[in-house]
């Protein structure tokens, strides 16, 4: 078992619709931390020290990265004199708990430079979620210990798995 291997199981919420995932594990290849908005398909993807693309792409079990989106929202302030500026607002939900930054495990790949990237699609929450593991925590030190798996691709209705 790979020391970053996190456990699936099906999102309480879809115990009913969602089917049991067709893999037990997955393995979390490394982190990309992203403001405002979720990371496109192809961005980079920063390895654990202990991950080696060549032997963890040649893997039975899916190889997943480890996402904190802090989302934001643009705002257009148009000036007196007819031009504008275009900023990012923080969300800020402190006051209900919640400090905004959404993590999930989001699909990758490897690129033809060798190095690992999202994988290609428009990945949304499945109805599975992953425990990580604790070696997987030490690298994200905030990360939750549960997590949702985006491995829906929104535009085909198709899993990745």
């Amino acid at each position: 078992m790979n020391a970053h291997a996190a456990r699936l199981r099906v999102h309480p919420r879809h115990r009913d619709t969602a089917p049991a995932p067709p893999a037990t594990e997955v393995v979390i290849i490394g982190y990309r931390a992203r403001f405002a908005t979720a990371p496109p398909a192809g961005s980079a993807v920063k390895s654990f020290t202990d991950i080696t693309p060549t032997t963890t792409a040649t893997s039975p079990v899916p190889c997943m990265a480890l996402v904190s989106i802090e989302p934001a929202t643009q705002v257009v302030r148009l000036r007196d004199d007819g031009t504008s500026e275009i900023s990012w607002e923080e969300h800020d939900f402190a006051l209900l708990g919640d400090t905004g930054i959404s993590w999930c495990l989001m699909p990758v790949e490897l690129s033809s430079t060798g190095r690992f990237v999202i994988a290609d699609g428009t990945w949304a929450a499945g109805g599975y979620e992953a425990i990580l593991a604790r070696s997987t925590i030490a690298n994200a030190p905030t990360a939750p210990i549960v997590v949702p798996v985006h491995n829906l691709n929104r535009r085909t209705g198709r899993h990745r798995w």
